[in-house]
């Protein structure tokens, strides 16, 4: 029930207490594994590889051997956890690339990896979001003085300066060692203005992360974090709820000239939006029959993310590839 993404925005309420609400797969109920070949294989979060809404960096595993691969894996699925049946194990790696040794932070959240640049693509569109405070639980096993982190950030495209403003930003590091599930809570700071258009959330081993160049990041090797229950808290009367209401299909994934989205049920006076790695809306459809077929001829090779909207609600979310 937690595996998919919906937002409904509700009335706000006149008085100071909180509301909770579960990040998707925020308890890490839900992984699945990826085969890389006959005596490699890792598990991830979510349920496949285009429906999660958290990520990790154990793509690196898929790197071919003739380009010096496979890379490490840095998050393993646990039974050590807070809560339920498993929580996610992050654990900070090197890996050797050629001449380089490049320091792969254990991390998890709206973090994809870009092999290409050696590099993460950061966010999850998020209309509107605005939560006060990032929760979760963890333990932490620091190496040789490293330090972990967990991150929310808040931001919207500049159309004018092509450039992402900053909305609302918190963030926690902890030096010491947590021998024992603790609490974590960072307050958002909103210092920006305009409309939120994508979240971004980060939990990490090595707080010296560098997400736009790992050659940058900087950590001790070993260095653990255990994370679960990963929550984001709102003002009472406002939700936003994650929960499947209508099942999405999107083929041939990586598409070419026209992609085919099939509904589970039809929704009256849907639209299928479609958002660059930048968080900018480059394509809206009409969505409310069963088979439906959107052309996407124009858009340029890349990933891309989709959200299936019934007005103001958030029906369902993914991503495709456009390969040409």
């Amino acid at each position: 029930m937690k595996k998919f993404f919906m937002l409904a925005l509700l009335a706000l309420a006149m008085n100071g207490a909180y509301a909770q609400s579960n990040v998707p797969n925020g308890d890490f109920e839900n992984w699945y594994n990826v085969v890389v070949n006959a005596s490699l294989n890792y598990d991830d979060i979510g349920t496949g590889l285009t429906d999660n809404w958290m990520a990790t960096l154990n793509s690196l595993a898929t790197v071919p051997f003739s380009l010096g691969g496979p890379g490490p894996v840095t998050v393993f699925r646990t039974t050590d956890k807070y809560s339920g049946t498993y929580a996610a194990k992050a654990i900070s790696k090197a890996f050797p690339l050629g001449v380089a040794t490049i320091f792969i932070p254990g991390m998890i959240g709206t973090a994809k990896m870009d092999m290409n640049g050696i590099k993460a693509l950061l966010g999850q569109p998020c209309h509107d979001c605005k939560p006060l405070h990032f929760t979760g639980y963890y333990k932490y096993e620091p190496a040789s003085g490293d330090s972990c982190a967990a991150v929310l950030l808040l931001s919207k495209w500049n159309t004018t300066t092509h450039k992402r403003d900053t909305i609302g930003y918190g963030k926690m590091v902890q030096k010491n060692a947590v021998a024992t599930y603790t609490k974590f809570d960072v307050p958002v700071n909103y210092t920006g203005s305009g409309t939120v258009d994508t979240m971004t959330m980060l939990v990490v081993s090595s707080a010296g992360f560098n997400v736009i160049n790992f050659e940058g990041s900087v950590g001790r090797v070993g260095s653990t974090m255990y994370v679960d229950a990963l929550m984001l808290e709102y003002p009472a009367g406002i939700q936003q709820q994650f929960a499947q209401q209508v099942g999405v299909t999107v083929y041939p994934n990586p598409a070419k000239d026209v992609v085919n989205v099939d509904l589970s049920k039809e929704v009256t006076g849907g639209t299928f939006d479609v958002y660059n790695t930048a968080g900018k809306l480059v394509g809206s459809f009409g969505m409310s029959q069963l088979k439906n077929t959107l052309p996407v001829s124009n858009l340029s090779n890349g990933v891309y993310y989709y959200r299936l909207m019934d007005g103001n609600q958030f029906l369902n979310t993914g991503s495709f590839v456009i390969s040409k």
